[in-house]
């Protein structure tokens, strides 16, 4: 169900119509299998690959589907869609425990009661929407455009929020009246009443490990990881693993080969590349097959469609290359386990770059400057964006975000953490897994209750820079830790480096340094073998190919942007400076396309 659309409508007409246009539309991506659930007036369509795992249940006593792994309580079982219903059903004042792993559950109980939930962190995406008395929730706001009574109207607020922190803020999308499920929360609805969100899992705060020396800490975070993978990734199949060539990834490679799973590498790039080199060492080490797969120029097209018309731009614009990655990912296995959040729970980005603030900046400011630096910064905003249209929302939704803040815990540290989960982790990066589930479903040992609880009681100075993730390697698995290590730059060198392996890494940085002094007409142009910078490029085939498809919109969004601000930051020529902000902007004129 990486794809799906509820519908409760009491109008049989207009519910038929609803569904006969929008169902030949779920397959978003070629390969996928379609499927429906009935009961009374609600409906449940979804696309999914083949071997997805998806379970329903259709009686007199409502319906339910789930669809991924969620895995209840302390142990490694599953629940099926009875369980969930009978779980769903049976709540009446508290709501009822959720569930670890990565999966959505739908129920429609007998007193006409929709309950649709996801996983801990919010990462499976789900929005919803009243369209006159009719509920759609839906994976993706696409659909909903298609009912008879849903008006489509542009929201400000939701363009602000994206353009500001690259993702979603307060759940308010580029659609009025459409809103994404908060994490954490369930969405209910019943006929005749706005849907309501009910918290279901807070992100646990304490103080529990903070006074225990860091060895003590290395070892309760090595408990929760080795529990997590037994639950999440048990060994009696045989599992796809991404290994990027990084620490998250290879910590997890090492737990995955130490309790005996078999797995099938997989790292994204050319075998010249830093990050395939980097994983071809553990592969190696650990005895997995490995491969290597590199995106062909069209991926970028078909993933550029996507990010703006079926996510609608809620996780930015930068990685359109991953659709397409991630329907590789069927050639490899059913299932596939991915490092993904991971660093974010151990250490969030606020945390971690914090050395590099400036040292007055409040607490607030440098979070919101870090979140924004995938974002136009907020004086750049004003500037570009039509007052008539959007009047005072840049300042508006700082105060919401300042306010979030502010709410999200006692101290600086925690609300660093919890913001970062909030916001970037869940969006820029844990939106990379839904996009995976088009291919292979993944498995995000990460997203467990006991890893985020552990982490949420250790302090500042042990996961500060990932001390504590980076020692837990050096001591568990130490042959992993003395090989290359990708750091996203040209340093690789070991966690454990040996002493030749210092001396070479500091004559290639020297002879790096002397090249940089070279004049520019000496120096030959170097191959980029740093496989997200490489395929980040603004100038390379792929993303040139969706300047081009991008470019006959350009005249649509000036209804929204200042002409001479937006040509400045996005212009017409062959060869520009391409960041983050470029792109959501060029993700704009997509959708704009269908959408204004």
């Amino acid at each position: 169900m990486s794809n799906f659309v509820v519908v409760v409508d009491a109008d049989p007409e207009r519910r038929a119509k609803f569904i006969r246009t929008v169902q030949p539309r779920m397959a978003v991506v070629e390969g996928l299998q379609s499927g429906s659930c009935f009961q009374g007036d609600c409906c449940v369509l979804w696309a999914v690959t083949p071997e997805a795992p998806v379970t329903q249940i259709v009686d007199n006593a409502g319906a339910a589907v789930l669809c991924g792994e969620a895995v209840p309580g302390l142990g490694p079982g599953r629940i099926d869609a009875v369980s969930l219903r009978d779980q769903w059903q049976a709540w009446e004042e508290d709501p009822p425990e959720a569930y670890d792993g990565f999966y959505v559950g739908i129920v429609y109980d007998s007193r006409h009661r929709l309950i649709v939930g996801a996983d801990l962190l919010g990462l499976f995406p789900i929005y919803y929407c009243l369209a006159g008395e009719a509920i759609l929730v839906g994976a993706s706001p696409e659909s909903f455009r298609h009912h008879p009574a849903f008006r489509m109207e542009f929201n400000p607020a939701g363009l602000v929020g994206i353009l500001l922190t690259n993702g979603l803020v307060k759940g308010q999308t580029l659609l009025k009246g459409v809103r994404r499920l908060s994490p954490g929360h369930l969405l209910v609805c019943r006929h005749g009443e706005p849907p309501r969100e009910v918290c279901q899992y807070q992100i646990p705060l304490s103080t529990r490990y903070c006074d225990l020396s860091r060895r003590a800490h290395v070892e309760i975070l090595d408990e929760a990881l080795t529990s997590a993978i037994k639950r999440h990734v048990p060994s009696r199949m045989r599992y796809g693993l991404l290994l990027s060539g990084g620490l998250d990834s290879r910590l997890l490679a090492g737990y995955l080969g130490e309790s005996g799973v078999e797995a099938d590498a997989l790292t994204w790039g050319l075998p010249t590349d830093i990050d395939v080199q980097c994983a071809v060492s553990v592969a190696r080490n650990l005895g997995f097959p490995h491969r290597c797969s590199e995106p062909a120029a069209e991926a970028y097209l078909v993933g550029a469609q996507l990010l703006a018309n079926y996510e609608h731009l809620a996780n930015g614009f930068n990685q359109v290359r991953l659709w397409k990655n991630a329907v590789a990912l069927r050639d490899l296995s059913t299932r596939v386990v991915a490092g993904l959040v991971l660093d974010r729970i151990v250490t969030p980005h606020t945390v971690y770059e914090s050395p590099f603030s400036p040292p007055s900046e409040p607490p607030f400011e440098s979070a919101l400057r870090l979140h924004n630096e995938l974002g136009i910064q907020p004086e750049v905003l004003e500037k570009l964006l039509r007052r008539e249209v959007f009047g005072d929302l840049v300042r508006e939704m700082l105060d919401q975000l300042r306010k979030d803040y502010a709410s999200a815990a006692s101290s600086d540290f925690r609300r660093a953490w919890r913001f970062e989960l909030w916001h970037r982790a869940r969006f820029h990066v844990g939106s990379a897994a839904h996009r995976l589930s088009f291919g292979s479903w993944p498995v995000l040992p990460a997203i467990d209750r006991h890893v985020i609880e552990v982490l949420a009681g250790m302090p500042a100075a042990s996961v500060e820079d990932r001390l504590v993730e980076k020692e837990l390697l050096c001591n568990r698995f130490p042959e992993l830790a003395s090989l290359p290590l990708d750091r996203s730059s040209n340093n690789t060198l070991p966690l454990k480096p040996t002493f030749r392996q210092q001396i070479l890494q500091h004559v290639l940085g020297q002879l790096a340094l002397l090249r940089r002094l070279l004049p520019s007409t000496v120096r030959k142009k170097k191959i980029e073998r740093r496989y997200w910078l490489r395929t980040a490029d603004f100038n390379g085939p792929g993303w040139m190919g969706v300047r081009r498809i991008a470019e006959p919109n350009r005249k649509l969004v000036y209804a929204l942007f200042r002409q001479d601000t937006f040509d400045s930051l996005v212009p017409a020529a062959d060869v520009i400076s391409g960041d983050s902000r470029a792109k959501v902007l060029l993700g704009s004129m997509l959708w704009a396309k269908d959408h204004l």
